[in-house]
């Protein structure tokens, strides 16, 4: 009996080194020798792989059934989340109408989590309405229509119903979970009583919160907005002394909201200062923070500082204005008031944010505007003052090394500016730590579940699934789930998964993820046509990465196609005009959606437009806005190009030339070793 039981421990063990040696074959074959995993899976069971195996069945062969039985098989795997993922997918099959087995529909209730798991709960027999009504109400499953069709259905079938207000709360909650605005405001209008509404918030609204955010957006993108501020602010008044921040914070914001809507900015102010109050949480508090300061962008550049030193030390998380101040660079910069770009610079640098990214634009302009002369002797005192320096001692270089220091960051307008500075400066645009990150592969069943995507031949899947539990999964792995999306040349999923974690906090920047967040599809066709052209490979690589990202067919809403995004018509000029020029003839087949010819006419196009303006910069805010426009606003403004882009009052074009040109600088480091280390 004893060798009996040693014998199969033996078989056992055998089978698992041998599912082991399995994995790190794929592995190694699969990703670049550079990459060492240390992976120890977890304990198996027959029942890990069919769920994969699933996927694949109901993706290539349409035999439900036999997809059916592969996820039921699968409720009995070993990890958890492919025991969750198997359950949803039983529960979508089932919301089409197919019948599964009890045990099928016990398995999946059991093992459910998100909404599924939250539907199937608030259905249990006996049902509990107020467990219905939670499901339904909650801004955190509004967007699952399957689940809520699913408890809605359950209730008709169990004689749960509901009366006409709760009818009109589900009813307004999924209507502004569509953005139907009008038809939200028709259902919620049930709340008012003889044409008007009450003066006191209904109990729904104080039992389900969200409902008043709901009703907040309403009145704020219909024509209603009026009625909704002094309906809110009535309500505000006459709640309970013992009602909670909560619902203080909502009404007071969406009537701030709303108040800012109508332009009405001197009543929105102290509404959003209230909300801040009541703010529940941190974001809850940044957002009124963000509304204030953006509310007044456009306003008096000295109330703007003020309530910017006012509200800065209570933020926490200065990433939640970066958008706010890089609005108003633009506005200052061009209303040439920089001594007002000072002085935001000197709030932002006495609150200790010396190294944070939104600081960058700030230093660089007032280093161009040092080199230009434009500062007046008032304006180089305040400046002198900023940097702790005597005014005669005052020059570009100061700024220019607070702008490099402050763009180290994966934000692109930031690499831009470090790589202008670090032009100046002489110093390396990107800079790598040695010996910093760990390779090693943890063993926790969330990486294991991305795993099984990736040796089953699936990586498509992952990505959804890795955004759902991003924080449970380490860099490394996050690294290598990456490079699987890129070896199956998913370089949309691989640049967005790659922003996730080199965002992260503490992240130290690694070569590795700079190849996978700026990759080389297509080199040898980019890199021929480049050169045909008369541009930095680099350059088209960063155009190609900003316009499709590295997608061949897709196709924007404007109708741009393909990797360089070309309107047709503007395809066929060029195409027309390389076929004069003695180039190749595409105009009999002028597929856009074909690497080498969309690349090719791309590239001759750009080549055109820097014939045109024979400035980088200017060629790509011209193929992003548009030539004609782009030589009117050059015409109408005072400024060298570099700083003339910072004033284009349209974000995408003034955004896209920082962003191409950054890219750029990062392809060029990268792979032609240039200003890298």
């Amino acid at each position: 009996m004893f060798l009996l039981r040693r014998r199969e421990g033996n078989i056992i063990f055998l089978k698992r080194i041998r599912n082991c040696f399995l994995k790190y074959l794929i592995l190694i074959l699969f990703f670049p020798a550079s990459v060492i995993i240390w992976a120890r899976p977890q304990q198996e069971t027959k029942n890990d792989f069919d769920y994969y195996r699933g996927i694949l069945n109901k993706t290539n062969s349409g035999d439900i059934e036999n997809t059916i039985d592969l996820f039921e098989k699968s409720l009995g795997s070993s990890n958890v989340y492919i025991r969750r993922a198997a359950a949803d997918e039983l529960a979508a099959i089932m919301h089409e109408g197919v019948s599964l087995s009890s045990a099928a529909m016990e398995g999946m209730r059991r093992e459910a989590a998100g909404p599924w798991g939250a539907a199937f709960d608030a259905v249990n027999k006996p049902i509990d309405k107020n467990k219905v009504l939670a499901f339904l109400l909650s801004g955190e499953y509004r967007t699952s229509e399957n689940a809520r069709a699913h408890v809605l259905h359950e209730c008709e079938k169990q004689g749960v119903f509901f009366n006409n207000a709760e009818t009109a709360a589900v009813e307004g909650h999924y209507a502004v979970s569509k953005s139907q605005y009008n038809e939200a405001l028709r259902f919620f209008r049930a709340f008012m009583e003889n044409g008007k509404w009450p003066g006191h918030a209904p109990a729904l609204f104080i039992k389900y919160p969200e409902l008043i955010n709901d009703l907040g957006r309403v009145f704020q993108y219909t024509a209603s907005a009026n009625e909704g501020l002094d309906l809110f602010l009535s309500w505000e008044r006459n709640l309970p002394y013992y009602t909670s921040n909560d619902i203080k914070y909502r009404l007071n914001f969406f009537a701030a909201r709303i108040a800012r809507q109508r332009g009405r900015l001197d009543q929105c102010y102290p509404l959003f200062e209230k909300a801040r109050l009541f703010a529940p949480g941190s974001e809850q508090a940044d957002a009124c923070i963000w509304y204030i300061l953006d509310s007044s962008v456009r306003g008096s550049a000295s109330i703007f500082t003020e309530r910017l030193e006012k509200y800065i030390p209570h933020l926490h998380s200065m990433d939640s204005i970066n958008d706010v101040l890089e609005k108003q660079l633009r506005e200052l910069v061009s209303r040439k008031e920089w001594s007002s770009i000072i002085r935001v610079l000197a709030v932002i640098n006495e609150q200790g944010a010396r190294e944070h990214e939104l600081l960058a634009g700030y230093a660089w302009i007032m280093a161009r505007a040092i080199e230009e002369g434009y500062l007046s002797s008032g304006d180089r005192q305040l400046a002198a003052q900023a940097l702790n320096t005597a005014p005669s001692a005052l020059s570009a270089a100061a700024f220019y090394r607070m702008a490099y220091n402050a763009g180290d960051s994966q934000r692109s307008s930031a690499l831009y500016y470090r790589w202008k500075s670090a032009e100046f400066l002489g110093e390396p645009f990107l800079v790598f730590a040695e010996n910093h990150a760990s390779s090693e592969i943890g063993v926790s069943p969330a990486w294991q579940f991305i795993l099984g995507f990736i040796i089953n031949g699936v990586p498509e899947y992952a990505f959804s699934h890795i955004r759902q539990m991003e924080k449970e999964l380490t860099i490394p792995e996050l690294r290598v789930a990456a490079q699987a999306l890129a070896h199956s040349g998913m370089y949309v999923q691989t640049i967005r998964l790659a922003n996730l974690y080199t965002n992260r906090e503490g992240y130290i920047r690694d070569r590795r993820d700079m190849e996978l967040l700026y990759p080389r599809p297509h080199n040898e066709l980019v890199e021929r046509y480049a050169h045909q052209a008369g541009i930095a490979p680099s350059l088209l690589f960063a155009l190609i990465r900003t316009e499709s990202a590295f997608q061949s067919a897709v196709v924007s809403r404007s109708g741009a196609v393909g990797l360089t995004q070309l309107m047709p018509a503007t395809a066929r000029d060029t195409a027309d005009r390389m076929r004069r020029a003695g180039n190749f003839d595409y105009t009999a087949n002028l597929d856009l959606t074909d690497p080498g010819i969309n690349i090719h006419i791309g590239s001759y196009y750009f080549n055109y437009l820097m014939g045109r303006f024979n400035d980088p910069l200017l060629a790509l805010l011209s193929y992003n806005g548009g030539m004609n426009r782009v030589r009117r606003w050059k015409a109408e403004s005072p400024f060298p190009s570099d700083i003339f882009a910072e004033t284009i009052s349209i974000a995408e074009t003034r955004d896209y030339g920082r962003k191409v040109l950054a890219a750029a600088a990062m392809y060029e480091a990268l792979y032609y070793n240039k200003s890298g280390q």
